[in-house]
């Protein structure tokens, strides 16, 4: 009796524990764990289809589009659904390599998230999908806003391309899914965050094998947002005419500007590329032909390639003078015979102009005058007003990459040829020759120091209501002196082809 009674109670023990167990267990299912398996069976339920928001739309200053978006169609994959049957039949229509996509899957975390395996597909390809959907399962078609530039090479350097968001860039931004495009030059990178806009999200109802059943009326959908439209400064009709003008060049740059305000109408770089290539993704072939191409095409030479800057520099050489209160208008040197000696060597000027004043040594550029008086003022004067006007600086327009330039000052000489670096050093830089180097931007924007009586705007390409200046602090009445002499230039000096 006292065997079977210790029987009974053990078998009781360990139901009363199997119970204990189960309502535990239960507890820590549906209440503990709850959300959790909640979520993760809406995950076999519900899907999220992402609709891609249309990137803004960039005018030019007249309003033309010079960059918008059209429609296209692209495949995404749900990792937890496709079958090797359909990657084979996929990879078949798309002509992609069954690695690569397998590859693209891998990048998302989430098997039940579709990821964007190609962009823009054909129609013929797109019919061939359709045609046999039934028996694809795990792949999704739809239709997306792709960057689209009307004017290809022509405005390629200010715009910029779109292309596919990286690895890295994953990484550092959660707001991006994998396939989703961001800029990556030009405008389109610089305002990349008013450009994009944000992604809207529908929920749809699926079967088992991963169908479509029907949207869910339960979870509201989130909206698209468009991204913001951008007005440039640019002029369209002018940059044409600037190309068509430098048609004949292999390599060339012209940068114009409203000189009061600073807003750009041109910033044309030649050779250039077509930013349309980059929608579908170039090969890495392709990339590195195209990158390294002797050529440079993807070269911004508007506001990268730094030059000397000739005889554009003896204005500023003259208003440092002038600013530093170390010459009058009348001041005059030897006289201009053609050269000029120092030591043993001879410095060239292109014609004899004779005997010279200030003023009628800018009409007729003459190199004898400029070298004697940048000798006359020195190196510090020199580039100390220099400096002021933004030599061997950014301008801080609104596009990355921009150079600053060299402003060769006494350290710099020093570090570069010793201590005993001579004056002809100081005569290359009175004439803007030497190791002075400037961007065609960076010059167009000194020059704007005559128009605003020492001030000097903030070149941009985008329009804006409140407009930042440099300010100078250059002598009004020096300023006056030399515009007067730039005059004279193309009135009846060098540049009366220009008048």
């Amino acid at each position: 009796m006292d065997e079977n009674l210790k029987k009974f109670k053990l078998i009781r023990n360990v139901i009363v524990i199997i119970f204990i167990i189960i309502i535990l267990s239960s507890i820590r299912l549906q209440i503990a764990e709850g959300n959790k398996y909640k979520r993760l069976s809406e995950k076999n339920r519900i899907r999220m289809r992402y609709i891609s928001a249309p990137r803004g739309k960039i005018f030019d200053r007249h309003g033309y589009e010079i960059s918008n978006t059209r429609p296209g169609f692209y495949v995404s994959v749900i990792q937890s659904i496709i079958d090797k049957k359909t990657l084979t039949e996929v990879s078949r229509i798309l002509n992609l390599d069954e690695q690569t996509i397998s590859e693209r899957m891998s990048k998302e975390r989430n098997a039940y998230m579709p990821v964007k395996i190609v962009h823009d597909i054909s129609y013929e390809q797109l019919a061939l999908l359709e045609e046999n959907m039934d028996e694809l399962s795990g792949i999704e078609v739809g239709v997306e806003s792709m960057r689209n530039y009307p004017y290809g090479e022509l405005l390629c350097h200010i715009l910029g391309y779109v292309g596919e968001i990286t690895d890295d860039e994953l990484k550092n931004d959660d707001t991006y899914s994998i396939g989703d495009y961001s800029g990556k030059m030009g405008l389109e990178i610089y305002y990349e965050k008013d450009l994009r806009g944000a992604d809207g999200i529908e929920y749809i109802e699926v079967d088992a094998r991963g169908k479509e059943v029907g949207r869910i009326t339960e979870k509201r959908p989130i909206p698209v947002t468009h991204g913001m439209d951008l007005y440039t400064t640019i002029s369209l009709a002018l940059t044409e005419s600037v190309a068509v003008y430098l048609k004949d060049y292999e390599k060339a740059a012209c940068v114009c500007l409203n000189p009061q305000n600073g807003e750009v109408l041109v910033l044309y770089s030649k050779p250039g590329f077509d930013p349309n290539r980059f929608i579908h993704g170039l090969q890495p072939e392709e990339w590195q032909r195209l990158y390294n191409a002797p050529d440079a095409p993807m070269y911004n030479r508007a506001i990268m390639s730094c030059y000397p800057c000739g005889s554009t520099y003896k204005p500023f050489v003259a208003l440092a003078a002038l600013d530093a209160h170390m010459i009058t208008p009348e001041k005059t040197f030897e006289r201009c015979q053609g050269e000029y000696r120092l030591g043993r060597r001879t410095f060239k000027c292109w014609k004899e102009h004779g005997k010279l004043a200030l003023t009628n040594a800018i009409v007729h550029s003459c190199d004898i005058y400029f070298y004697q008086l940048g000798r006359f003022i020195g190196i510090d004067t020199l580039t100390d007003r220099a400096r002021k006007i933004g030599v061997g600086e950014i301008t801080g327009i609104d596009i990355l990459h921009e150079k600053p330039g060299l402003l060769p000052d006494r350290t710099w000489f020093e570090r570069r040829y010793g201590k005993y670096w001579t004056e002809g050093h100081i005569f290359n830089l009175s004439i803007g020759q030497g190791d002075l180097l400037v961007t065609p931007l960076q010059l167009a924007c000194m020059y704007t120091v005559f128009v605003n009586n020492g001030k000097i705007p903030t070149p941009h390409l985008i329009k804006r209501d409140k407009i930042s200046y440099r300010e100078t602090n250059i002598s009004t009445d020096a300023i006056q002196l030399v515009r007067n002499a730039l005059f004279g230039v193309v009135a009846r000096g060098t540049g009366t082809l220009a008048r």
